[in-house]
């Protein structure tokens, strides 16, 4: 690791380093070493990640939601319908509530992390 960047702090030299090592190419390897696909960059707890799906969710971005999902999670979902108004929400008791029904939310620990892995979904 290469230091980036030198701050003097009342007489102390603090050395920051990028946590990031770079292959040969230059490209960034995977933070903390995570290889799913739909794992989360960062340790988030399993609030944290459904409110980033359900933003997602909100926003009907498909590949947002993939890196918080798996792909079983995201298929359960109609992601070409609009919300008209009826923004969804998510309630700690972890269930995520959208125009036409609800769906209860499943996690599943990845390296300290969660992703959403299944939604038992229930239409109106």
């Amino acid at each position: 690791m290469k230091p980036i960047l030198f701050l003097t702090v009342t007489g102390v030299v603090l050395s920051l380093t990028s946590c990031i090592e770079t292959t040969s190419s230059g490209s960034s390897a995977t933070p903390t070493g995570l290889s799913n696909s739909s794992a989360p960059r960062q340790k988030l707890n399993k609030h944290d990640i459904a409110l980033r799906f359900l933003t997602a969710f909100i926003r009907l971005d498909k590949n947002m939601a993939l890196q918080y999902a798996s792909p079983l999670a995201v298929s359960k979902l109609d992601w070409n319908r609009q919300h008209s108004g009826n923004i969804p929400y998510y309630d700690d008791k972890m269930i995520l509530y959208f125009n036409g029904g609800w769906a209860r939310v499943y996690f599943q620990e990845v390296n300290g992390s969660y992703i959403v892995s299944d939604l038992e979904v229930h239409h109106r």
